[in-house]
C-alpha cells in the first residue's frame, strides 16, 4: 500500500493565493450588488443588496426625472421629438402623463408602507418596551460582569487619592478611603506634577519672550535681503558699465603713440589724478566691507575685476608718453566725468552698506538673544520630558489600582443608569434612553482604554455598542416625521401641476412646431418639484430614515420587526428610484461599439498574419531572413509613438473618406491594426512544427498550393490561430489610450472610455454602478472565450494520418 504524503505547505500556499486572487473579484460583485455605498462602509458583505445597478446599466427605467424632460421635449417639439408629426407627439404625451400618475400612485402606496411599518415599530416599542429594557438592562448586566477586576494589593490608597484630585466622588466605595493615601501621592505622584506644572508655565514664559524676538529677527532678515539685492542690482551694472568705461580709457591712452593731433588745452592732470587715486580708495573700502557677507561673493567679484581695471589703468597712465597730443586730453575729460560717477556710485553704495551693517547687527544681536533663551527653552524640553517619563512610570505603577477604583465607580454609575432605565416607557421616552446609552458608551470607553488585554477590551466594545439602538431609532422615527412634512407639500403639487399640463401640453404642441417654442408655467414647476424640491426636501431624511431602519434591523436582530423595518427600507429605496434624477449613460452601446471593433480588429489580423506568416514559413525567397525581424523590430516602438501621425491622418481622411475619420468606429479599427508583426512571427513559428510531408503529399495527390494551405494547414493551425484571435479581442477591448485620443463623441465611446467615466463627473461617488459596468463588460470576453476553448486546446495534427 502506498503512503499518500500530506503537503501541508503546498495547501496552504494555494489556500492564501486562492484568497488573495479571488478577494478583488468578490469585492467587484458584492459592491455592484449593495445599495450602501462601498467606498464608506467596512462591511464586504450587506444586507441591502439590490440588482439596481444592473437594471440602470442594461435596461433604465423611464423614472419621474426623464418623464418630465420627455414631456417638456414634446411641449417644444424638441430633439429626440422634433421630427414627428403633432399628433404622434401628443399621443406620446398621453402616454408619459399615465406613466406618471402611476409613479405617483405607487408613491403613495409606498407610502402607506412606509406608514405602517413606522407604526408597527412604534407600537412593537409600545407593547413590548418592558421586554426591550429588559434586554438593554441584560447588557448593562453584561458590561458590570466584565468590569469585574481584581482587586490589586498595593496603590489602592494613591489610585483613590488620584481620582479624589480629579473630583470624582469615592463616598460610595467604601474600601477605600481618598484621604489615606494623600502623602504617598504627594511622593510618587503630586512632587513631579507640581514640578512639571511649573516647567510648562516656564515654557510658555520663554515662549512668550521667544515670540516676540523671532518675529523681530524674521522682519531684519527680510530687511537684510532686500538691501542685499537692492545693493545687487544697483551696483553690478554700474561696475560692468564703468569697466567698459575703463577699457575705453586704456584704448585713449594706447592712441597716443600713434596720433599726430596736438591738444589745443589740457585739464589739470593732477587733480583728475587725485580724484580718480581717492575713488579707488573708497572702491577698496567698500570692497572690505562687503567681503564680511557672504551672501554678496557674487558683487566682490565684479568689484575685483573692476579694480583690476583701475589698476590697469593708472599703470599705464604713469607711463604714458605724449601728454600733449589729442587724445590724451580726451583721456582726461573722460576720466574727469568718469570719477564723478564713480564717486556719486560709491556715496549712494556706502549708504547701502551702511544700512545693511546695522541690519546686521541688529540681527546678531537679536540672534544672541535667541540662543540664550533658546538654550533655556531646550534643557526646560527636556527636564519636562525626564518628569513625564517619571510621571508614566508612577501612572504605570498605580494603573491596576486606578483601574480596578475607576471600575467600581463605573459600575455604581451603570448601576444607577440600570435604575433609571427600568422605569422607562417606550417609545415615548427613547429621547432619554438614547442620552443613557451616550452615558454608557462614554463610561465604557474611558474603561476600556484602560484594559490592557485586547480580547477584553473588545468585548466590552462590543456589548457597548449594542447599547447605540435607541439612538438609531430615534434617528429613524426623527427623520419619519421631516420626511412626512415635506412628502405631502410634494406628492400635492405633482398631482396639481400634472393636471394642468395634461389640459395645457398639447396646445402648445402646434406652436412650438412652427418655431415658437414656449414653455407652460406648469411645465417649468413641475420640473422644479421633480428635480429641485424632490432632491432638497424629500431624499435626505428619507435615505437617512432608510439607513437607519437598516442599521436597527441589524442591530436588533428581532424577527418580530425585522420585515416591518425591511419593508420600510425597501419602500424608501423604491421611491428614490422613481424620482432620482440619474445621469445618462449608453453602456450597451458602448459594449456594442467594443465588441464591433474588437471583432472586426481580431478577424482582419488573424486573416492577415495567417496569409502573411505562410511564405515566411514555407517559401524561401530574398530577405526571407531579415525581413519578419525588422517588421518585429517596428514592433517594439509603442503605438503612441506614432499616435501624432495617425490622428493627423485621420483628421485628414476624415474630409474626403464619408464614415470614416476622427470619432469614426473605423477610424479606430484602422489604428489597432499594428499589431500584424507580433502575430505574424508567432504563427510563423507554429505553421514550422506542422510537418512538410503533409503538404507534399496533397501536392502530388493533385491539390495547389492554396488547397494545401486552406484545407490542411489552417485547420492544423487552429489553436494559434484561436490564441491570436482572443489575445487580440482582450487587448483590444480592453485599450483606452488610443480610444480616448481618437473617439470624441460619447455615443461612439468603446467600453474603457465609458467605463472611465462612470469614476468621473456625476458618477465619481457610485462605486455599485462601476463595479456593475465592469461585471457587464466581462461577459464578451467570457463568451468568447467558452466558444473558442475547443480549438485552443485542440490537437497539434488532429486529423492528419495517423504514422
Amino acid at each position: 500500500m502506498v503512503k499518500k504524503e500530506r503537503k501541508w505547505l503546498t495547501h496552504i500556499v494555494l489556500i492564501i493565493v486562492s484568497v488573495a486572487v479571488l478577494f478583488p473579484i468578490v469585492w467587484v460583485v458584492s459592491t455592484s450588488l449593495r445599495r450602501d455605498n462601498a467606498a464608506f462602509s467596512t462591511k464586504l458583505f450587506s444586507s441591502r443588496m439590490t440588482f439596481q445597478n444592473y437594471i440602470d446599466l442594461l435596461a433604465p427605467e423611464k423614472n419621474g426625472p426623464r418623464l418630465v424632460s420627455d414631456m417638456d421635449a414634446l411641449i417644444l417639439m424638441a430633439p429626440p421629438h422634433d421630427k414627428i408629426t403633432i399628433e404622434k407627439a401628443k399621443i406620446l404625451f398621453q402616454k408619459d402623463v399615465e406613466t406618471f400618475k402611476k409613479y405617483i400612485v405607487e408613491t403613495e402606496e409606498l407610502k402607506k408602507q412606509i406608514d405602517n411599518s413606522i407604526e408597527y415599530v412604534k407600537t412593537y416599542f409600545e407593547e413590548n418596551s418592558e421586554k426591550l429594557l429588559k434586554s438593554y438592562t441584560s447588557n448593562i448586566d453584561d458590561i458590570i460582569k466584565e468590569m469585574q477586576f481584581t482587586k490589586p494589593g498595593q496603590y489602592l490608597d494613591i489610585a483613590a487619592y488620584e481620582l479624589y484630585v480629579n473630583g470624582e466622588d469615592l463616598s460610595a466605595i467604601s474600601e477605600v478611603d481618598p484621604v489615606s493615601g494623600q502623602q504617598k501621592w504627594e511622593e510618587l505622584i503630586g512632587a513631579n506634577k507640581s514640578k512639571l506644572e511649573n516647567l510648562n508655565q516656564k515654557k510658555e514664559s520663554l515662549n512668550a519672550l521667544l515670540e516676540p524676538l523671532e518675529k523681530s529677527y524674521k522682519t531684519y532678515q527680510g530687511q537684510f535681503l532686500s538691501l542685499s539685492r537692492t545693493i545687487r542690482s544697483y551696483l553690478v551694472p554700474q561696475l560692468k558699465e564703468y569697466s567698459l568705461v575703463l577699457s575705453s580709457a586704456l584704448n585713449l591712452l594706447d592712441a597716443t603713440k600713434d596720433s599726430k593731433i596736438l591738444a589745443t588745452s589740457l585739464p589739470d592732470e593732477q587733480t583728475i589724478y587725485e580724484k580718480f587715486k581717492s575713488t579707488m580708495d573708497q572702491v577698496r573700502d567698500i570692497q572690505l566691507d562687503i567681503q564680511k557677507f557672504q551672501d554678496l561673493e557674487d558683487i566682490n567679484i565684479v568689484l575685483t575685476e573692476f579694480q583690476n581695471g583701475y589698476n590697469k589703468v593708472i599703470e599705464r597712465w604713469e607711463r604714458v608718453e605724449n601728454k600733449d597730443k589729442a587724445p590724451f586730453a580726451d583721456f582726461l575729460g573722460t576720466i574727469d566725468v568718469f570719477t564723478a560717477r564713480v564717486a556719486s556710485t560709491m556715496s549712494e553704495t556706502v549708504n547701502l552698506m551702511n544700512r545693511l551693517k546695522r541690519t546686521t547687527d541688529k540681527m546678531l544681536q537679536l540672534q544672541a538673544e535667541i540662543s540664550k533663551y533658546k538654550s533655556k527653552q531646550a534643557s526646560t524640553e527636556k527636564e519636562i520630558q525626564n518628569l513625564t517619563v517619571e510621571i508614566s512610570k508612577a501612572y504605570e505603577l498605580i494603573h491596576d489600582a486606578l483601574l480596578y477604583v475607576k471600575s467600581k465607580l463605573a459600575i455604581n454609575q451603570l448601576q444607577d443608569i440600570k435604575e433609571k432605565v427600568s422605569s422607562m416607557k417606550l417609545p415615548a421616552q427613547l429621547q432619554m434612553l438614547n442620552l443613557q446609552s451616550k452615558r454608557i458608551f462614554g463610561i465604557t470607553t474611558d474603561i476600556a482604554n484602560m484594559v490592557t488585554d485586547s480580547k477584553k477590551q473588545a468585548k466590552i466594545r462590543k456589548i457597548a455598542y449594542k447599547l447605540d439602538w435607541p439612538g438609531i431609532a430615534k434617528d429613524m422615527f426623527t427623520n419619519y416625521e421631516i420626511f412626512v412634512e415635506n412628502y405631502e407639500p410634494f406628492v400635492r403639487n405633482l398631482k396639481l401641476y400634472l393636471s394642468d399640463i395634461e389640459f395645457q401640453g398639447p396646445k402648445f404642441m402646434p406652436v412650438s412646431k412652427t418655431g415658437v417654442k414656449v414653455r407652460p408655467v406648469a411645465m417649468q414647476q413641475l420640473t422644479d418639484i421633480v428635480l429641485s424640491e424632490y432632491r432638497n426636501n424629500v431624499v435626505p431624511n428619507m435615505n437617512v430614515m432608510s439607513r437607519k431602519s437598516s442599521e436597527l434591523s441589524d442591530k436588533l436582530g428581532l424577527k418580530e420587526i425585522d420585515a416591518a423595518l425591511k419593508k420600510l427600507d425597501g419602500a424608501s429605496f423604491r421611491i428614490d428610484q422613481i424620482w432620482q434624477r440619474k445621469p445618462d449613460h449608453y453602456m450597451l452601446r458602448w459594449i456594442m461599439n467594443s465588441v464591433i471593433v474588437s471583432l472586426s480588429v481580431s478577424i482582419i489580423i488573424t486573416a492577415v498574419t495567417a496569409l502573411a506568416a505562410y511564405p515566411f514559413s514555407r517559401m524561401r525567397f530574398k530577405g526571407r531572413k531579415y525581413g519578419i525581424m525588422g517588421l518585429l523590430l517596428i514592433q517594439m516602438f509603442p503605438a503612441i509613438m506614432y499616435m501624432i501621425a495617425i490622428y493627423t491622418f485621420l483628421s485628414f481622411a476624415g474630409k474626403y473618406i464619408p464614415g470614416f475619420g476622427l470619432s469614426k468606429i473605423s477610424g479606430l479599427i484602422f489604428a489597432y491594426l499594428g499589431g500584424i508583426a507580433y502575430n505574424m512571427y508567432l504563427i510563423k513559428g507554429y505553421y514550422d512544427t506542422i510537418p512538410t510531408s503533409l503538404e507534399e503529399a496533397a501536392l502530388i495527390d493533385g491539390a495547389t498550393r492554396w488547397q494545401t494551405f486552406v484545407k490542411i494547414i489552417l485547420p492544423l493551425a487552429s489553436p494559434i490561430l484561436a490564441v491570436i484571435v482572443i489575445l487580440t479581442f482582450m487587448g483590444t477591448f480592453n485599450e483606452f489610450v488610443l480610444a480616448r485620443i481618437i473617439l470624441q463623441d460619447v455615443k461612439q465611446y468603446t467600453y474603457a472610455i465609458g467605463l472611465y467615466t462612470f469614476s468621473t463627473g456625476p458618477f465619481e461617488t457610485q462605486w455599485g454602478l462601476f463595479t456593475a459596468a465592469a461585471m457587464i463588460g466581462m461577459i464578451p470576453m467570457v463568451i468568447l472565450f467558452l466558444l473558442m476553448q475547443k480549438y485552443i486546446v485542440g490537437g497539434l495534427v488532429q486529423g492528419a494520418v495517423k504514422g
